[in-house]
């Protein structure tokens, strides 16, 4: 983690940077309306300040429901919208029978290694890639899907993390 150097002041900040910590944690507890074939978003995060030198762990956790057999989903955290860059992705997640579901926990570590901080949203998003099934992420009160954002240390110490731009 980062170097502490002679002098240097205590701030709430520093002390921070020396343990991982949530930045961000936003959470569903409905299902999502259905999906046919059009990546939409499930859920979006406040704003989030990606401080420049630091590295992230993205984590999607939820749970993804179809009414057929065979049906496939991919799930993301893209930011700011359905078009934006991909930090996170299932690829294609299979859900083999009708009426069933797949659990995905799904996480990425992403960096800032610019030198200026960048502020987005995030967002999660699902698809239904073939099939012809109804593709919805299940969720309810007690079983959430989330999308959670924790600082986790230096950008340098995650070489080749997935860059936020």
């Amino acid at each position: 983690m980062g170097t502490w150097l002679s002098g240097m002041r205590v701030t709430a900040d520093r002390l921070n940077d020396n343990t991982p910590h949530t930045v961000n944690y936003t959470s569903i507890t409905a299902n999502t309306p259905n999906n046919t074939g059009t990546e939409a978003v499930a859920l979006t995060t406040a704003s989030i300040t990606f401080r420049a030198g630091r590295a992230y762990r993205i984590t999607f956790k939820g749970l993804a429901q179809s009414s057929v057999a065979n049906d496939q989903v991919t799930v993301r955290v893209r930011k700011t919208n359905t078009s934006g860059d991909v930090y996170v992705d299932s690829f294609r997640i299979p859900i083999p029978t009708a009426g069933g579901n797949f659990p995905f926990y799904l996480a990425n570590i992403c960096a800032n290694t610019g030198t200026s901080d960048v502020t987005a949203v995030l967002v999660g998003t699902y698809v239904r890639l073939s099939g012809t099934g109804n593709t919805v992420l299940a969720a309810t009160t007690t079983h959430v899907c989330y999308v959670e954002v924790e600082d986790i240390g230096d950008a340098g110490d995650f070489a080749g993390a997935r860059a936020i731009v």
